[in-house]
């Protein structure tokens, strides 16, 4: 009886086995990058100071400085008989001894003599010509005035000869600033030749009675105003021209803006007729500073004639 009441158990057990429904075990979902949460750091990071005399970047570098080649206008040198010489950016410069001193090809007849007419006057050369190649450098000395009042200036170029260059001419346009001076009369020399020559003063002077009135020969189609912005910030009138020999002098009357805002200028020589001279044309090109005007229209005449306009 025992025996039966044991099998009649296990029966009963396989039964209920058998209608109970099966635990599931969902799936588990992998992704292709799991997201792992960024460790924490107990400890601040500390960047150390830049050592003693360690440069920092500066993310907004300085702008860079040129420096302006020689203008029309040269800022003047101390005034005196002879002035201070500027430097003109052809000076000598301290490699020249390893190279060679070699030749220039002036074209004196399209150089000139530019004066900015004032107290001081301030003289500024402009050399025109060609060197021999693209190799070739220039170097213009200036020696200031000596006891005959003659400003030289010695032109000639320097070249590496090691360097192989097609020949061709290198054409050139140089300005020469040569100071600025308050009295006297001098000439201008490049490499022995005479330049020009130009005066001090060109207002009309005591002793001019004694003198006979000449003409400046004005061209006006080379004559204009123009700006003297790096000189004294105002207009200026550029004459061109020539007088008939060195014996006459210039002389210039700036009469300045009347009620109609004219400003007129009036242009002519004068000369000795006791002196011998040679009769040779000497070209003169001066810069008239017509002062510091009011707003307003002006208009410039020129012995007569209207050389331009302009407005403040």
């Amino acid at each position: 009886m025992r025996e039966k009441s044991i099998v009649f158990l296990l029966v009963l057990t396989l039964l209920l086995a058998a209608c109970t429904t099966p635990k599931v075990t969902p799936p588990v979902v992998v992704t292709e990058q799991p997201f792992i949460p960024a460790p924490t750091r107990s400890t601040p990071v500390t960047y150390p100071n830049p050592a003693a005399g360690e440069p920092t970047t500066n993310p907004y570098p300085a702008a860079e400085t040129t420096t302006s080649p020689s203008t029309m206008y040269p800022a003047p040198g101390t005034p005196s008989t002879g002035g201070s010489i500027p430097s003109s950016g052809f000076d000598p410069q301290a490699g020249d001894a390893s190279l060679k001193r070699d030749q220039v090809f002036l074209d004196l007849p399209s150089s000139q003599l530019v004066v900015t007419v004032g107290e001081p006057v301030v003289v500024e050369a402009i050399l025109k010509g060609n060197m021999p190649d693209q190799c070739h450098s220039l170097r213009v000395v200036v020696t200031p005035p000596d006891a005959n009042k003659v400003i030289s200036l010695e032109v000639y170029t320097v070249v590496d000869t090691r360097i192989s260059c097609t020949t061709v001419l290198k054409p050139f346009s140089a300005g020469i600033p040569l100071g600025s001076f308050t009295s006297g009369d001098y000439t201008v020399t490049v490499n022995g030749e005479k330049l020009g020559q130009f005066a001090t003063i060109y207002s009309p002077q005591p002793g001019d009675e004694t003198l006979t009135r000449g003409e400046a020969s004005l061209d006006m189609s080379l004559s204009k105003l123009v700006f003297l912005g790096t000189l004294s910030n105002e207009e200026a009138a550029s004459l061109q021209g020539n007088l008939p020999d060195p014996c006459h002098q210039l002389r210039i009357v700036l009469t300045p803006a009347d009620s109609e805002k004219k400003i007129n200028l009036e242009i002519y020589s004068v000369y000795d007729p006791q002196t011998l001279c040679t009769m040779v044309i000497v070209p003169f090109q001066v810069y008239v500073p017509l002062g510091n005007n009011p707003a307003g229209h002006y208009s410039v005449y020129v012995n007569g004639q209207q050389l331009g306009e302009f407005d403040k």
